[in-house]
């Protein structure tokens, strides 16, 4: 078995072992798998191989692909984005090697999204300090009785602050990406950006951010009394996002993920994330 930095033609084979992997943990307990559409898997992954190419490994064997992992670093704060392993090359020890090669050595704050259903994977991360801290809850549907409490403002206004405050760190390399394939909203609050929503053709809304959870939870309003199904992922810890989505009568579903943090990270309390991949 050998590991060597991911490239683009990698990536089918990189979906072939996630949607292995991902079924052993799901099927076992009789829940639905979550399947991305592959060019959605594909997007998120390319935009890392263009962003943190030097964090993105696979472990070949025999030519084929048996386990990856990607990871992407903003100044001096890393996420884990993905970290999948072939049922069959489980437990023979892939998943630390892919984890150290994309560890590195200089980042200050660590994050990672797990399935709470993943218990030999969270203990792998929470023997390098990434703690299981809050859970991430996963809402859709048709949204009852919301209103848009906050004013429109430009779509290209600077999100430094806001980025900032929800997530603690600069976003803007992923803002080009999202805004790409998904239309942006900014929110005012006394004329001045205090919120920003982003919501794909499929549905999806996220991330959303804002200076204070108040502005937050306003975006997030904004975006759930404009028509359609929607699905959103939220940490526990932002608390008013939560029950903007429960006021909205959102189904929760039945198998929720967990933020892992290192020591000194505190949870996000004013952000709704983009993805498990993206945060």
């Amino acid at each position: 078995m050998d590991l060597r930095p991911t490239t683009a033609d990698d990536l089918p084979a990189m979906l072939d072992v996630f949607s292995s992997a991902i079924g052993s943990v799901y099927q076992p307990h009789r829940f639905e798998s979550p399947m991305p559409p592959p060019e959605t898997f594909y997007a998120q992954h390319r935009h890392l191989l263009r962003t943190d190419p030097e964090r993105c490994f696979v472990a070949v064997r025999d030519g084929g692909v048996l386990g990856y992992v990607a990871a992407f670093q903003r100044g001096s704060d890393w996420f884990l984005a993905s970290l999948f392993i072939s049922p069959d090359a489980q437990a023979s020890g892939v998943g630390g090697l892919l984890l150290t090669a994309a560890w590195g050595d200089d980042a200050v704050r660590r994050r990672t999204l797990t399935d709470a259903i993943q218990p030999i994977s969270n203990a792998l991360y929470g023997r390098r300090g990434l703690v299981p801290t809050t859970p991430l809850l996963s809402f859709s549907g048709a949204p009852a009785g919301a209103e848009a409490p906050l004013p429109v403002g430009e779509p290209t206004a600077d999100l430094a602050v806001i980025d900032e405050r929800a997530y603690g760190f600069d976003r803007a390399v992923d803002h080009r990406f999202w805004g790409g394939i998904a239309e942006r909203t900014v929110w005012l609050r006394d004329g001045s950006p205090a919120a920003y929503s982003y919501r794909f053709p499929e549905g999806a809304v996220g991330p959303v951010g804002g200076v204070d959870p108040a502005a937050a939870a306003g975006a997030l309003r904004g975006e759930l009394a404009r028509a359609g199904t929607v699905t959103v992922r939220i940490p526990g810890s932002s608390r008013a996002l939560v029950e903007c989505a429960l006021a909205a009568r959102l189904r929760l579903a039945p198998t929720p993920g967990l933020l892992l943090l290192s020591e000194g990270v505190a949870p996000p309390d004013a952000l709704a994330i983009a993805s498990y991949t993206l945060f």
